[in-house]
């Protein structure tokens, strides 16, 4: 087993368990932006890194400190550090200017991939390759977790593909296989965890399910955390409903990079008839009041058909600040206050249930097995070693999970503008009853509305729009590829 002292953000320090055959990496939480962060090092002596933790891409990139981005006042630099290579004696440049990424606003990294020390808890990966960004709009650096054959050096760069991290784990004897599982905790709470090659059974309740991640049909091969997105219902103490139509099946990617979920647009405009929520086009947001986030009821996500698992979003975990830079908060015209609603409609954008879904499950991601497993997680869990589980093998099933039977399936069957990491696209769904996307049900007889109702209204009360800070701006790290949105 090791135990792992991490500070969040160099200011919260906790400690975690592994046991041998895992590596256990505590998360921090930057709540007021929804992104999850790991502590890490790089170089001969290590420098010390926070980077974001994205199941949706396959790079570990971080910022040059000799960047105009880190050593720019006016970008108040780069918040999770920066790596400055001419201090590490362990520095090699092994693809000159072939790094790099491209996102979907425009922003992006590029510069060299190079080798170095790379030390995560106290395991520590030598010659591992990353991503040096030598110019960049971007202030941090991202630890991109997903299939390698998704890295941005296939697509922009020398067209090689090379371990990424899970498999440089697996390579390095310090797993048995490439997956880990990820436990991002309540909205309220500073830290989370992932475990690289292992289960920790203490954090969910119920059974772990495992359900197939599905191709990506242009390619021919698993490229994202494609998962079948088969039910959704709303429940409050006046009722349930069902908001998704019979046989109704899409596919939908786990990304812990999205802060917010996207949801199909027509079942999307159900839930916010449910919650009794506004959007708001000048703020570019989906505003509730504030007081939802006490409300007893949930939304409820199945996956791969009937038997499959299914997750119960409370009301909590929905529900996000928003504020002025006056420290006030806007507010409904009848006064009631507004926050914004971790759902947005997807538009053009694939369905991608991020970090406002991803806190209410335990998920485990085999990359070996295109599986992943699904439980209600456990926010009152306690880490203790004999609920930690490893792979037995490189290609053994997820510990403890149990296959969903009679899976429905999805493929993913069209491309979009490329993030130097693969593809965004927009997706169809293929069912037991047929092939097509199909719509939600009229709004009619949505009989929970009640029970979510907490009062605002239709309008918000006048304000500078120019000076909202949304306090739930949320960043797009699309696994497909796709790109980076960052929204503030």
């Amino acid at each position: 087993m090791l135990k792992v002292p991490i500070i969040k953000n160099r200011q919260v320090e906790a400690e975690q368990l592994a046991k041998r055959g895992t590596v256990d990496e505590p998360l921090g939480n930057a709540r007021t932006q929804g992104l999850y962060y790991a502590n890490i090092s790089i170089g001969t002596p290590p420098q010390h890194l926070s980077l974001q933790i994205d199941t949706g891409s396959s790079d570990v990139w971080v910022p040059s400190s000799q960047s105009s981005y880190c050593t720019s006042r006016s970008g108040q630099g780069c918040p999770g550090g920066s790596f400055n290579s001419q201090r590490s004696s362990n520095y090699e440049v092994v693809g000159q200017n072939d790094f790099n990424i491209s996102y979907v606003d425009n922003t992006g990294a590029l510069g060299d991939y190079f080798t170095d020390q790379f030390m995560i808890g106290n395991s520590t990966l030598e010659g591992f390759q990353m991503g040096l960004a030598t110019t960049t709009s971007i202030g941090i650096g991202i630890m991109g977790i997903g299939y390698s054959n998704s890295e941005a050096n296939i697509f922009t760069g020398n067209g090689t593909q090379y371990p990424n991290l899970p498999l440089a784990l697996v390579n390095a004897g310090l797993i048995e296989s490439p997956a880990y599982s990820l436990w991002l905790d309540d909205l309220h709470s500073s830290t989370g965890s992932i475990l690289f090659g292992g289960v920790d059974k203490s954090k969910y309740t119920g059974h772990l399910k495992s359900i197939e991640v599905y191709a990506n049909r242009a390619r021919g091969n698993t490229t994202s955390f494609t998962v079948a997105f088969t039910s959704l219902s709303a429940t409050s103490s006046s009722g349930t409903d069902t908001l998704t139509p019979a046989g109704f099946a899409q596919p939908a990617i786990l990304d812990s990079g999205t802060t917010l979920t996207l949801l199909p647009d027509a079942i999307a405009e159900l839930v916010f008839a449910e919650l009794g929520a506004t959007p708001e086009p000048r703020l570019g947001a989906t505003l509730v009041p504030c007081s939802l986030a006490n409300n007893t009821g949930t939304l409820n996500y199945g996956f791969g058909g009937p038997g499959g698992p299914e997750i119960r979003v409370p009301m909590s975990e929905l529900v996000l600040p928003l504020s002025l830079t006056s420290g006030n908060r806007p507010v409904f015209e009848d006064g009631t206050e507004a926050c914004q609603l971790g759902i947005q409609a997807q538009g053009q954008l694939p369905t991608l249930l991020g970090d406002t879904f991803l806190r209410s499950a335990y998920v485990v991601y085999d990359l070996e097995n295109n599986k992943v497993g699904l439980a209600q997680t456990d926010f009152s869990s306690h880490l203790r070693a004999e609920d930690v589980v490893e792979f037995g093998s490189r290609g053994a099933e997820i510990p403890g999970a149990v296959s969903a039977t009679a899976q429905v399936s999805v493929v993913q069957t069209e491309s979009g503008q490329a993030r130097g990491t693969g593809e965004v696209g927009q997706e169809t769904a293929i069912s037991s009853g047929g092939a097509g996307t199909q719509s939600a049900p009229t709004q009619t007889g949505l009989s929970a509305a009640s029970g979510f109702a907490e009062g605002g209204g239709n309008r918000v009360q006048p304000f500078q729009w120019d000076y909202v800070v949304a306090g739930a701006c949320w960043t797009l790290l699309m696994g497909l590829g796709g790109g980076v949105f960052v929204w503030a």
